[in-house]
């Protein structure tokens, strides 16, 4: 590790838009410790890893934690087809770890690295705006908990693209204060599919803006497009939030899901008031259900979800002679006359303009 730091010293404080190289000759291995690389540096530094980076064996601390964290760099670009292998089994009894860490580092492009196995969330995006990640591959087991391939939070202008991600968690998760976020060219699953969220714990006010997820496909997941929020209260908004050319394939536990009763540990008490969900599009969505309940909108008494939109989404399941079904309450929205199944909450309209 000091080797690294070394090294990483000296590129920081050289102006000539320095590369870090992780060399890859003869399929070189580096076993590294937790290590932070901190800047602000002199120039536009890039971060080569053509190599492959190994976490340690062990426990090594029983604190929340990150193995590698990148922190206050801006115009930083980590790219290179080189792994980094997280070695998460032992970590998945006990606290989880992140792999990967990017926090206070605008202006960033990740591309083409491989992650693999995490101890828990692989790669995560915190308050640093205008952020391209694209060209990743992220796996991890089914079975491994709360494994996210991305997690992005606090943070403006971030686009994520052609990248194939299938973990134990969510592919894909928008987490609170994001704003004008996009998300295309996707290949989800095994997983939980795409979330926003969870807004809202600890009745925290949280806002999430300007979303759009597209042209990706959705396959063997949990769920498949998602926003949850914890139903202990919490205040705040999550709103223009676009879906649109999404395919799906057998996906459990319904294929649209909005949860405003969010409580994984199932020991949260109903309260009044919520994060506000309104502006919410789905457009040419395709694919089939694991299940019967192919979408779900289970939204607040006190905070309805409001103006949600359905255009030409049609989904299918394999029992034979049995459609799919929805289930909705406290929704106000509307369909297009091509909608399978219909939404019940939602106004029927006669055009398929949403």
């Amino acid at each position: 590790m000091k080797a690294f730091l070394k090294t990483w010293k000296a590129a920081c404080a050289d102006s000539t838009n320095p590369y870090f190289v992780v060399s890859g000759g003869g399929e070189k291995k580096y076993l590294l410790s937790k290590i932070v690389f901190e800047g602000p540096c002199q120039s536009a530094l890039k971060f080569l890893i053509s190599g492959e980076l190994v976490a340690e064996n062990r426990v090594w601390t029983k604190e929340a934690d990150t193995w590698i964290t990148f922190k206050s760099i801006p115009r930083m670009t980590v790219l290179g087809d080189g792994l980094i292998d997280g070695r998460g089994s032992i970590w998945w009894d006990c606290l989880s770890k992140k792999i990967m860490e990017f926090m206070g580092c605008n202006g960033l492009i990740v591309k083409d690295l491989n992650l693999k196995d995490s101890p828990g969330k692989n790669l995560v995006v915190y308050k640093s705006d205008h952020v391209i990640l694209t060209g990743l591959k992220i796996t991890a087991p089914e079975d491994s908990p709360n494994t996210d391939g991305i997690l992005i939070s606090d943070s403006r202008f971030v686009v994520v693209s052609h990248s194939t991600i299938g973990v134990g968690d969510d592919c894909i998760a928008i987490g609170p204060r994001s704003y004008d976020i996009s998300v295309s060219y996707i290949n989800c699953g095994p997983g939980h599919g795409i979330s926003i969220g969870s807004l809202g714990k600890n009745s925290a006010e949280d806002n999430v803006e300007r979303i759009n997820i597209s042209n990706s496909h959705i396959s063997n997941t949990l769920t498949g497009i998602r926003i949850k929020t914890w139903q202990k209260g919490g205040a705040g908004f999550a709103r223009f939030i676009s879906y649109k050319n999404i395919n799906f394939t057998a996906v459990k536990g319904g294929i649209i899901v909005i949860d405003q009763h969010y409580c994984p540990a199932l020991n949260c008490p109903n309260k009044t008031g919520n994060v506000a969900v309104s502006g919410v599009s789905y457009t040419d969505l395709t694919g089939s259900s694991a299940d019967n309940l192919a979408v779900k909108l289970v939204c607040s008494s006190s905070v309805p979800c409001r103006d949600i939109t359905m255009t030409r989404v049609s989904f299918t399941t394999p029992q034979a002679g049995r459609g799919p079904t929805a289930y909705c309450v406290n929704v106000q929205g509307r369909e297009a006359t091509d909608i399978s199944p219909s939404v019940p909450c939602l106004k029927h309209q006669l055009t398929g303009h949403g």
